[in-house]
């Protein structure tokens, strides 16, 4: 507990000041019904027993957060986040869980539930009364629930940041853009359990908790498939970096670069998430190339060569049987090292043939690769490699791809790392 770093201490202080000030400004300047917020906050923390946990075992979500927009629609923003802040804590890992995270949990549940609440009420005029009611609150709760899935989920990745380090766009990313669509239908059943609610009282929170339990089932299942499918292509990866350990680290930079390039050319945030896997696996072909080749130090004959070009096809006949990678074996893994003049291989496509993922992936395997350092020769600035890649558009790079490659990089910013090999020589030569 006490190995945390001083800012995850900061961070924590801070929202739970900021969280206890709002509630108890809040508090004092308008009537607050506590048993309905206790009621909720009951309901909140059975739910939150069951769940899903999201990939890579950075934190979780629940369908407690139907029971808060629920309570937000029939109480306020004073009872939404008080029983907001009973969705801290799973009797299962409460022993195991430090204290300054259930300290972190609840504030920023209860703080992101309040903002929710106060944005719903900014919006609305009325109070909720009655089931005919329910039409005109859809709209104010959308937004009021996009404010509590921002602050949320924000918070929670940046602790994560500041905790284990790495760039808080990668947290954010991986583990909770893809649950904002989850969230929307979540806030929809919200607004009918407030209706139930206004029209039944508290049994009909019983009666709609159980069905959420089992869609909740459903939900941690498609989790644990997008983290068996990284799992998956991540075990070829380690693969092909134990016979080549001079590109270790290169796949995954190739993703990350192919990811901010998709995103700065205006592909769909599910393209931009399923081009991560296919640069992921751009290389595994290289396990069918002979490793006196990969790690040769000099020029390859012609005859070696051409059995390294053969590593785009070698890789499309390893992932084209598994169904979820098939995408990744019929664009970027076989196409890679085509050209846009047609000079490429294997299949010398020309121009617009080419899959648009694989131009991407081919601009930002070669820039990643002019900046690093291999086996046969030192690593190139960032400046130097993009004047290569320009003398080259036209003839071997799509000029469009290289644009949203250069954009990407001014947005966002990259940092060329060195490859393992170039450490270990390092390492060896201060040792000798």
């Amino acid at each position: 507990m006490n190995n945390l770093p001083k800012r995850v201490w900061v961070l924590i202080s801070a929202v739970s000041l900021a969280d206890a000030g709002l509630l108890s400004y809040l508090a004092l300047t308008r009537k607050v019904d506590f048993r309905t917020a206790l009621v909720f906050g009951f309901f909140i923390l059975i739910a939150e027993q069951f769940p899903v946990r999201l990939p890579l075992g950075e934190g979780s979500v629940s369908v407690g957060f139907v029971l808060m927009i629920a309570c937000v629609i029939v109480a306020g923003p004073v009872e939404a986040g008080i029983a907001g802040a009973f969705g801290f804590l799973t009797i299962r890992g409460a022993r195991k869980v430090a204290l300054p995270r259930h300290m972190f949990n609840a504030a920023e549940l209860s703080l992101a539930t309040t903002l929710a609440g106060l944005t719903y009420a900014a919006i609305m005029s009325e109070p909720f009364r009655r089931a005919s009611d329910a039409p005109r609150v859809l709209a104010p709760i959308l937004v009021a629930s996009l404010v509590q899935f921002l602050v949320n989920a924000g918070l929670v990745a940046l602790v994560v940041t500041f905790a284990r380090g790495g760039r808080l766009t990668d947290v954010w990313r991986a583990q909770f853009m893809y649950l904002l669509r989850g969230y929307i239908a979540f806030a929809l059943l919200g607004v009918i359990m407030a209706t139930l609610y206004v029209e039944m009282g508290i049994g009909s929170v019983v009666f709609l908790l159980v069905p959420l339990l089992v869609a909740r089932t459903a939900f941690q299942s498609a989790v644990e498939m997008e983290t068996a499918y990284e799992a998956t292509v991540r075990s070829l990866i380690k693969a092909i970096e134990t016979k080549d350990p001079y590109t270790r680290g290169h796949a995954e930079r190739v993703a990350r670069l192919s990811e901010m390039t998709a995103r700065a050319y205006g592909l769909s945030a599910e393209t931009c998430r399923v081009i991560r896997y296919i640069a992921l696996m751009h290389d595994v072909g290289k396990l069918g190339v002979s490793t006196t080749i990969l790690a040769k130090p000099g020029k390859l004959t012609d005859e070696e060569y051409e059995h390294m070009k053969q590593h785009p096809v070698r890789g499309y006949e390893i992932v084209s049987e598994i169904d979820f990678l098939k995408e990744a074996a019929e664009t970027a893994v076989r196409h890679h090292h085509e050209r846009m003049d047609g000079r490429g291989y294997p299949d010398g496509l020309v121009g617009e043939q080419i899959p648009v993922i694989a131009r991407i992936v081919m601009c930002c395997d070669a820039f990643d690769s002019m900046t690093s350092t291999r086996v046969y020769r030192k690593a190139k600035s960032i400046e130097e490699a993009m004047t290569e890649l320009h003398r080259c558009v036209g003839t071997q790079f799509d000029p469009e791809s290289l644009a949203a490659l250069e954009k990407a990089i001014a947005r966002e910013g990259w940092e060329a790392e060195p490859e393992h090999g170039e450490e270990e020589t390092a390492v060896v030569a201060a040792a000798l």
